[in-house]
């Protein structure tokens, strides 16, 4: 069994109280890099 535990932090702009709305565009982005460097060293991921 595995368990994650995600913190949404909470952060003030422009004296407004602004929370954490997602997952994150960069983090996406470097999801699917890391999964394509992997599939390229295992060499599952051929070059179109």
């Amino acid at each position: 069994v595995f368990f994650e535990f995600i913190e949404r932090r909470v952060a003030w702009v422009n004296g407004k109280q602004m929370q954490a709305q997602g997952f994150g565009e960069g983090n996406f982005l470097a999801l699917f890099e890391a999964i394509e460097r992997e599939q390229m060293q295992r060499g599952s991921l051929g070059k179109s």
